[in-house]
């Protein structure tokens, strides 16, 4: 469905040439010619952003942006003004408009912005809803928007609500324990409990006591009778994490817990019935192991009856903008700042990094990058810091011929910043074939800003062109 957007110009001509371009864009505009009658639109239909000119007869640009963020909190507004106005767009800007033009303007830069501002307002509807599921409890609390993790939504969203067995898959700290959380949340078992067991954490000689419970006498030290975990989570779920690492003996016992329904403790002879729902997860490849006989092959399909198989962060680094909002907001309080995000640069570094310890780690890493932040935004110099790579090796580059070998900055951290910034555009650049364009979508700048960056840093690009 095209995004809706609300065009508000009292230049009849201007404002019609506008929507059109804005149709053949993909998008669906309306258009008005007063932020009187814009306010009035705003409150009543259900726009996804606003373009206003901020010099308009009656009600001003200004009064009208600050009435239309009122009416509709949720829609991104972006201002045109002509040059001996820009005070007054500088001014929108302070006030909440997510950017500004001066006519004239190009509407292929227009058209980037928009877009960027209507990626920004999805991420941030995201963490609303997000935030909603976590403070009600009910709904799967899995971050993401790629089309990897919105499979992994969907297939959550299909097991929860049945009993069936649940595998879940991937490497270590990619969040199989989130997604077990939300399976347990859906389900008709949420009130019950979720018993979690680490297989790998326990010592073999006391595995299966901890999971199936003993009889009084049963060993040595067996004062008692003791209800193992699956009897702890009488009627509702148990997880078995790391379950690659079971061993072979116990694995005939756990078999006929998924397939009767049935366990025994230890010393016992007595069948126990029990009514509980299983998921497993794994950070190993459970089928190679069946097949070199470390893993049964019957008690793999049993378990794989629902597969969830979860990516690696370094395959959906998309996710990274969410992902970093998501654990701001938690750390903030715990650190005592109210961190609004990280800065351009700093995510850059993100994009950069591979992440081999996945989700986790990057929650750790912020963690560590908020305590020892001096403001509200993290920087890149923090994110280095936070990463053990305080002074990030930088290309000196200057042209498409410049050596692949880093050399270490020398200087203070704002040359440092400075000359991070330049390699990336001219990395940008080089892989662009010097299209200006191009290149501000990879580094995630309008065009405009890019060019200003460009005859800042003394660039030519030319020099850079297929």
């Amino acid at each position: 469905m095209p995004a809706r957007i609300l065009v508000i110009d009292d230049d009849a001509a201007f404002r019609e040439m506008l929507c059109e371009a804005l149709v053949s864009r993909g998008f669906d505009p309306v258009g008005v010619g007063s932020a009187e009658e814009g306010v009035a639109r705003a409150k009543a239909g259900d726009f996804d952003l606003v373009l206003t000119d901020v010099m308009l007869p009656g009600m001003d640009g200004i009064e009208g942006l600050s009435k239309i963020k009122e009416a509709a909190p949720g829609c991104e507004v972006i201002v045109m003004t002509g040059y001996a106005a820009r005070e007054k767009a500088l001014e929108a800007v302070k006030l909440g408009a997510y950017d500004f033009f001066a006519k004239p303007f190009s509407l292929a830069e227009m058209e980037v912005v928009i877009r960027r501002a209507l990626e920004r307002q999805e991420l941030l509807g995201e963490l609303r809803r997000l935030k909603s599921a976590m403070t009600s409890g009910k709904g799967p609390i899995i971050v993401g928007q790629s089309q990897v993790m919105r499979t992994v939504v969907d297939m959550v969203r299909r097991v929860a609500p049945l009993d069936s067995t649940v595998l879940i898959t991937g490497e270590s700290g990619s969040g199989k324990e989130v997604v077990a959380d939300a399976i347990q949340a859906l389900s008709k078992r949420a009130e019950m409990p979720f018993v979690k067991v680490n297989c790998a954490a326990i010592p073999e000689n006391l595995l299966e006591s901890e999971l199936f419970g003993h009889e009084k006498g049963a060993f040595t030290g067996a004062v008692a009778q003791k209800k193992g975990k699956f009897e702890l989570a009488s009627k509702g779920t148990i997880m078995l994490d790391e379950i690659g690492d079971m061993p072979l003996f116990l694995q005939p016992k756990l078999l006929r817990a998924v397939e009767q329904k049935q366990i025994e403790r230890v010393g016992g002879s007595k069948p126990i019935d029990i009514d509980i729902r299983i998921i497993a997860a794994t950070n190993q490849d459970l089928k190679t192991l069946a097949a070199e006989k470390k893993f049964r092959a019957d008690l793999y399909y049993r378990l794989s009856v629902a597969a969830i198989p979860l990516p690696p962060l370094r395959d959906r680094k998309e996710d990274l903008p969410l992902l970093v909002g998501h654990f701001l907001e938690r750390i903030g309080p715990r650190v005592g700042i109210n961190l609004r995000g990280v800065s351009r640069e700093g995510m850059q570094l993100l994009f950069d990094y591979d992440w081999p310890g996945n989700v986790r780690q990057l929650a750790n890493l912020l963690e560590r990058a908020a305590i020892m932040s001096s403001g509200e935004v993290l920087t890149a110099a923090e994110i280095a810091r936070a990463l053990d790579n305080p002074a990030r090796p930088v290309v000196a580059a200057c042209g498409p011929d410049a050596p692949d070998a880093p050399v270490e900055v020398a200087g203070n951290l704002r040359d440092t910043l400075q000359d991070m910034e330049r390699n990336m555009i001219v990395a940008a650049l080089h892989k662009a074939g010097g299209v200006q364009k191009d290149a501000a979508r990879t580094l995630g700048v309008s065009p405009k800003n890019l060019w200003n960056k460009i005859q800042k840093h003394r660039i030519d690009a030319a020099d850079y062109t297929d």
